[in-house]
């Protein structure tokens, strides 16, 4: 791989981003993971062995230099958990002296709102962040002085966590200053500067790829607002909060061949039918990290050609066309509300209905068959595949670099894989 490489989910998350990280992770040598905290997790299939990390990037996997950056929220349990599914890793890890630690008190505190998030802490340690007083950051975890600040941060929230049942603040104070010193322990090796490791390793001609977690249309700033995370998921994002140079990579969007939603918040092309309940079970739709059922819908082009602007992406992948195999879809082109139609993404999602395209279809195909397709390119795909990849290429006004059949790292058609597929994957309408 000729570039560094920001990889941005291109609808509202679970598109497939650590199959695609873990596939060019092989010619790199960080990967950085730059948002979000361990309510998101990757599921990489390779070598016929299954692995979810759930805040480690995917490039543990191969055993690649790691660092996790400022804007991720970490609990150290998880993390911890993640180093023990990659217990033969011998890579670098380095966790940002700046990335903020979910406490014991966020989990008790986060009750998922109306919001319908995963109470994994990450709500409530975001809105510590926002304090500028009350959060908890690696570097005051293993300093001198964290038993000080964490009193401090207890007695402010005292009411709070009394109102949830809690007894003795003396005892619960005590239980998390033990814990935290245990932690601290074992992260205080791992604990710098990622966004200067990543710098530093960019001058020396390293290659470098920045992983996010959620996707773009969840981004706090740019995502469908009050139903978003609590961090960027944005390119422009993940470059402000790691403080690394934007003309240094390539940004490439994943977009699963349907977007799917979990919790609350507007899903326009939502399917409530028997062609969503196929996609859910034949995709797996369920949360690496909670086992949510995820909401599918039929493909956006307004949501991707939204995406596409706010990221500038370069190039997009692909995921999951399997899953459409063998069932009639279409795709919205367009949105509708009282008589009013526009093609542009409303910062005011309700009530938008989708106005749909031309139907699509292509036959289903074996595991064996799509290893076929990934030896010969592109040009052996599926004729209704190749009309459908075409359509969101052109949609877009963005070129398609990777096509996934499978979630197996090797069943996936690169653009470079052969002089055919280069001359047909690269569209840029």
């Amino acid at each position: 791989m000729a570039e560094n490489t920001i990889i941005i989910g291109a609808y509202w998350g679970d598109e497939g981003k650590g199959k695609i990280v873990d596939l060019l992770a092989a010619d790199a040598d960080w990967v950085a993971r730059f948002n979000g905290g361990d309510n998101a997790g990757h599921t990489i299939v390779a070598e016929g062995k299954k692995t979810i990390l759930h805040i480690l990037p995917s490039g543990a996997v191969q055993g690649k230099n790691v660092a996790i950056g400022p804007d991720v929220f970490v609990n150290p349990e998880a993390l911890l958990k993640d180093l023990q599914s990659v217990k033969d890793y011998k890579g670098r890890i380095v966790v940002d002296e700046r990335a903020h630690v979910i406490m014991p008190y966020h989990l008790t505190l986060d009750d998922g709102g109306k919001l319908g998030t995963t109470k994994r802490g990450i709500g409530p340690a975001a809105e510590d962040r926002a304090s500028r007083t009350r959060d908890i950051t690696f570097s005051d975890l293993i300093s001198e002085k964290f038993k000080e600040k964490l009193h401090g941060v207890l007695k402010e929230k005292e009411l709070m966590l009394r109102n949830t049942g809690l007894n003795s603040m003396a005892d619960y104070e005590n239980e998390i200053y033990r814990t935290s010193n245990e932690y601290a322990s074992r992260v205080r090796q791992l604990t710098g500067n990622a966004g200067l490791e990543l710098h530093n390793a960019i001058q020396r001609g390293e290659k470098v790829i920045l992983e996010g977690a959620q996707g773009a249309l969840l981004d706090i700033v740019h995502g469908t607002r009050p139903y978003v995370t609590s961090s960027n998921t944005t390119a422009g994002g993940a470059f402000a909060n790691l403080g690394l140079n934007p003309r240094h990579f390539k940004v490439v969007g994943i977009a699963k061949a349907y977007p799917t939603r979990v919790g609350e918040g507007p899903f326009p092309t939502e399917l409530k039918n028997e062609l969503g309940r196929r996609i859910q079970e034949d995709g797996h739709e369920f949360g690496a990290t909670t086992g949510r059922p995820r909401k599918a819908g039929m493909p956006d082009f307004v949501a991707l050609r939204y995406s596409a602007r706010i990221n500038s992406f370069d190039e997009i992948a692909v995921t999951k066309l399997d899953v459409l195999a063998g069932k009639e879809f279409t795709a919205a082109v367009k949105y509708e509300k009282g008589g009013e139609t526009t093609e542009n993404f409303p910062f005011r999602l309700e009530g938008w209905q989708p106005v749909y395209g031309k139907t699509y279809y292509f036959e289903s195909f074996t595991e064996a068959e799509a290893e076929r397709m990934c030896k010969e390119g592109y040009t052996s795909l599926p004729e209704g595949m190749r009309e459908y990849l075409e359509d969101v290429a052109a949609a877009i006004k963005t070129p398609i670099s990777m096509v996934s059949l499978s979630p197996k790292r090797e069943i996936t058609v690169v653009k470079d894989a052969l002089e055919e597929t280069r001359k047909c994957l690269t569209w840029l309408m």
